[in-house]
């Protein structure tokens, strides 16, 4: 404590202490009886108090307290102020980084996506070239299969057709030669040596009359060898039919026709042994 601050105090009690004895004796106040001592007279000192002066130190005071006070209020809201600030700054600069991250995660998103497309859009363009190759090559393989199946035909077709020819004109040929061979008597004198032969080895029934007239429908091979006979018409009964079957198949092999046009795998024989 200064020693102003001492001095005031003392003052302030020795003024007060003044007020309380002078209230007493203007009231009457009966003070209690005390022995009483003799007491020195000893000087007293007074103390003039300029209650303005002391209004004004404490107002002073007062004022700068209150100065004091707005001042560490207003360092306490800069200090706030500049604290949300750094706060806003760091949330502006945090937000900036986030943004600027998410920016490139979409950029590179955004890539991605463009070069999956394109990929995806290769691919498509591939898959339609090959399916398009492919369906040409099915079409052209088609379109050659077609063309050889009917060349193909184009060939049978024609070969048939030659082959028709020459059978046609073999036929025609053949008819012409045997023509001119039954014209010559070659056919009449190859039947004679059939009958001749399958009268040879016929054995004549007891039921066989005179005048047997039958016709004996045969099968032979080119050499002669016999496949089948069967009587077809005859005015003889049936031992007479079973013996001339058995004649024709045990004179094969026939006789072989003097000219080659002549022969017939199906043949028609006339038996007429009593001539």
């Amino acid at each position: 404590m200064s020693s102003r601050q001492k001095h005031n105090g003392a003052v302030v009690w020795s003024v007060a202490l003044h007020i309380v004895v002078i209230a007493g004796l203007a009231l009457g106040i009966d003070l209690p009886d005390r022995p009483r001592v003799a007491v020195s007279a000893a000087p007293i000192q007074g103390v003039i108090v300029n209650t303005a002066a002391l209004r004004r130190d404490q107002g002073a005071r007062d004022a700068a307290a209150r100065q004091e006070r707005q001042r560490q209020q207003r360092v306490e809201e800069q200090r706030r102020e500049a604290a949300e600030q750094q706060k806003l700054a760091e949330q502006r600069e945090q937000q900036r980084v986030t943004d600027a991250a998410r920016a490139r995660e979409e950029a590179v998103q955004q890539e991605r996506d463009r070069a999956a497309a394109a990929k995806r859009e290769q691919e498509q363009v591939a898959r339609e070239q090959r399916e398009r190759e492919a369906r040409e090559k099915v079409e052209r393989d088609a379109a050659a299969k077609r063309e050889r199946e009917a060349a193909a035909v184009r060939e049978r077709a024609a070969a048939e057709q030659r082959r028709r020819e020459a059978e046609l004109q073999a036929a025609v040929d053949l008819d012409r030669e045997r023509a001119d061979a039954e014209a010559a008597g070659l056919l009449d004198q190859y039947l004679a040596l059939l009958e001749d032969d399958i009268k040879d080895a016929w054995n004549r029934p007891l039921s066989a009359r005179p005048g047997v007239d039958c016709e004996v429908q045969v099968v032979q091979t080119p050499t002669g060898d016999v496949v089948s006979a069967r009587v077809a018409s005859c005015n003889g009964d049936d031992a007479v039919r079973r013996s001339i079957e058995k004649a024709v198949m045990d004179a094969s092999p026939l006789p072989r026709a003097p000219d080659p046009t002549l022969f017939q795998r199906n043949l028609n024989v006339r038996f007429k042994p009593d001539e």
